[in-house]
């Protein structure tokens, strides 16, 4: 009787050996698992990222980093007149939209408002002094003054042909007035420019 209870023992602690093994064996192989899950999710976290990396570098730079100020005092065609204050000109990288710093003519291409008084009496006169002719780009002295718009517009003056400043003279015949609403360094003598042109009578202030 005793010899059978020490055998079913010894029976029960190989049972529990034979089941200790195993789950070591198994937490083994687990661990291992998880191990080389692991390793392959960062391996294709890796390729993902250099992926990513070289199609970036592969791509051209966007709009805003493409875009290069012609130098200052440099001399460029006008190519086209799009309306009192706004015009196109020729540079070695292609065409380049401008907005003519201080000008505030009427509207005549807006996409949602109508032609303004006045606005194609503007265009005209901005098309005779400008359409064709090499023009002279002048910035802001001020450094606080922006370059762009955020229409992606180079801001600067123009100087005609001549030498005379282009929004000088469009305030002073009165088909434009002066843009105070961003300060710029020529804004007084604008604002003299207008109100001169205003009390006379002349442009669009005949029409007002």
């Amino acid at each position: 009787m005793q010899t059978t209870t020490v055998d079913d023992m010894n029976a029960g602690k190989k049972i529990l050996l034979v089941l200790s093994c195993a789950i070591m064996t198994s937490l083994v192989a687990f661990s291992a698992i998880r191990v080389i899950t692991l390793t392959n999710r960062v391996t294709q976290l890796e390729n993902i990222l250099n992926s990513r990396q070289e199609s970036s570098a592969s791509q051209p730079p966007s709009s805003a980093q493409e875009r290069i100020a012609p130098p200052n005092g440099s001399e460029h065609k006008v190519l086209n007149v799009i309306d009192g204050d706004t015009i196109t000109i020729e540079t070695a990288d292609g065409s380049l939209p401008v907005r003519i710093i201080g000008l505030d003519t009427p509207e005549t291409v807006h996409p949602f408002k109508p032609i303004e008084s006045g606005g194609q009496e503007a265009s005209d006169r901005a098309k005779e002094l400008l359409e064709g002719q090499i023009v002279t780009i002048q910035y802001d002295p001020d450094p606080k003054h922006g370059k762009w718009d955020k229409y992606q517009r180079l801001l600067a003056y123009l100087d005609l042909p001549d030498g005379r400043d282009f929004g000088l003279v469009m305030v002073q015949e009165g088909f434009a007035k002066a843009y105070p609403n961003y300060p710029f360094s020529r804004q007084d003598v604008y604002l003299e420019a207008e109100e001169i042109a205003r009390q006379n009578g002349v442009g669009v202030w005949a029409i007002e």
